[in-house]
């Protein structure tokens, strides 16, 4: 016993002394930096890094670098890369590459650092494969949270080449009250760098974007001039960003920052923070998911993505606006898109990368009860709206029943038309006899102003043995020539039961 006590008692007085040896060490570094230049500290940091291998000891003496005063701009941008590296080999890509980004805004005439800054942050950028198959196509219903239908979103993926490169050509579509949104992109199918997007909202205006090593040129439509602005680091466009969450290693904590250029926004580049908030389960009409619960927290949006293989996009919620997956279909390149209606008997065809959305009518304030079906027919160029209406032909007005004339102008007068048309006018001399899938039809032109633009309404009135059908095509003045027999190919395919 007395052995051991004597052993304890050499132990605790040798480890008083290696512990005071220690404070020692600590004091004496500290004085050392505290005496040191910046180039001094650059060049401790690069030994505690490189040669003794403690990235957390060069940490410190790296960020001590930048916050010192006295280091020059070469200096401080020196140990601002360094800082990157640390937090790439600690395999902490958000912080590496939060250093990185710094680097390319505080530095940016430090271009040798800024290249090798680059390739980390492609690198950091860790991308799963694609989820999805080569023709997918995801729709989302868009509501208000208390459920009144607002519209429909649609994403889709197809696989292409161009240059001998593989490429993703990613198209999304969204529909909210006679607002459209359409956009279409290139990207390369590895690492997801775009190549090219067109983006266009009916109420804001068009552009297109051309991707090249450093910089993005942007022409908006109806003028000459082309805007080349510089472009730094890892950037992804807007239009691919919900694409490309989808690949990214979505797990518990995670989190990442985006750079995501804006064509429609100014040609500005936002930084965009991705956060795995959580865990939940989901309920969609395409059905039950466990879903990654992700928080854009600069934009206050917030998505669910599917903790399955596919990573779907479940739900969206921003402002007012929740976002439901309805379904999930496939569908390849230059195929027709065709709808059929189960409960009014109907069926539809359009061409390839248009998109049907039947409108829920029960809670419409307008007037569309529940006895009619509404479907809008949303073209990708975003240039007009297209609905098509069939209900039970008895459920017209009693003078309506009468001709297919006085339901047209009973339409105009008093049906939807004339409240959200504003100055809804007939021409006169436009009324044609036009026969729909065998049946009588009739055609008609109004006038219409939105806003200060004039724009035309065009519109077709057919019975069936049982059924009313109406097709309306609403738009501007300069495109409805050429838009109008794409929109009679629609009433073409018309079919009843």
């Amino acid at each position: 016993m007395k052995t051991i006590y004597l052993f304890s008692i050499r132990a605790r007085r040798t480890g008083a002394a290696l512990f005071l040896f220690a404070i020692t060490s600590v004091l004496g570094t500290a004085q050392l930096a505290a005496a040191a230049s910046p180039s001094e500290l650059l060049e401790q940091g690069i030994y505690s890094e490189e040669t003794k291998g403690d990235v957390d000891a060069a940490l410190k003496l790296y960020q001590q670098v930048i916050t010192d005063s006295k280091a020059g701009q070469a200096i401080a941008a020196q140990a601002q890369y360094r800082v990157g590296v640390c937090y790439y080999k600690k395999k902490n890509y958000a912080e590496a590459n939060a250093a990185f980004e710094k680097l390319v805004k505080d530095y940016p005439e430090q271009k040798d650092l800024i290249a090798l800054a680059n390739k980390y942050l492609a690198d950091a950028m860790r991308l799963l494969p694609a989820p999805w198959v080569d023709g997918e196509d995801m729709q989302l219903n868009l509501k208000t949270p208390d459920g009144y239908q607002l519209g429909t979103a649609c994403y889709r993926v197809n696989a292409g080449e161009t240059n001998g490169q593989k490429i993703w050509r990613l198209a999304s579509q969204l529909y909210v009250a006679f607002h459209q949104e359409s956009s279409r992109m290139e990207v390369q199918a590895d690492s997801f760098k775009p190549i090219h997007c067109w983006r266009k909202i009916s109420s804001v205006g068009e552009v297109d974007v051309t991707y090249s090593p450093g910089c993005a040129e942007l022409k908006m439509a109806g003028k000459d001039e082309v805007t080349k602005i510089d472009l730094s680091g890892v950037v992804f466009d807007n239009e691919e960003a919900v694409q490309l969450m989808r690949r990214l290693p979505l797990a518990a904590d995670y989190k990442t920052t985006l750079r995501i250029f804006t064509g429609l926004g100014g040609g500005i580049v936002v930084p965009l923070e991705v956060k795995v908030a959580g865990q939940e389960t989901v309920v969609v009409p395409a059905g039950t998911f466990d879903c990654y619960k992700v928080e854009l927290s600069m934009v206050g949006q917030t998505f669910w993505f599917s903790t399955d293989a596919h990573h779907y996009i479940v739900k969206g919620k921003s402002g007012g606006v929740i976002a439901t997956l309805a379904a999930v279909t496939q569908r390849q390149a230059g195929e027709p898109v065709r709808y059929r209606d189960p409960a009014f008997g109907f069926s539809l065809m359009a061409p390839a990368d248009w998109m049907f959305d039947r409108h829920d009518t029960s809670n419409d304030k307008y007037v569309f009860p529940s006895d009619k079906a509404r479907v809008m027919v949303l073209d990708p160029d975003a240039i007009a709206t297209s609905i098509v209406t069939v209900g039970s032909r008895t459920n017209l007005w009693p003078e309506a029943q009468k001709s297919l004339r006085a339901w047209a102008e009973k339409e105009v007068t008093d049906g939807e038309g004339s409240k959200l048309l504003k100055e809804l006018r007939i021409r006169p001399d436009s009324w044609r006899d036009r026969p729909v899938a065998g049946e009588p039809g009739l055609s008609l032109i109004c006038d219409y102003v939105e806003g200060d633009e004039k724009k035309i309404s065009y519109a077709v009135f057919t019975f069936g043995n049982t059924k009313a059908a109406c097709f309306v095509l609403l738009s501007g003045v300069k495109d409805f020539e050429a838009f109008q027999p794409k929109f009679e190919a629609i009433v073409d395919s018309y079919k009843e039961k």
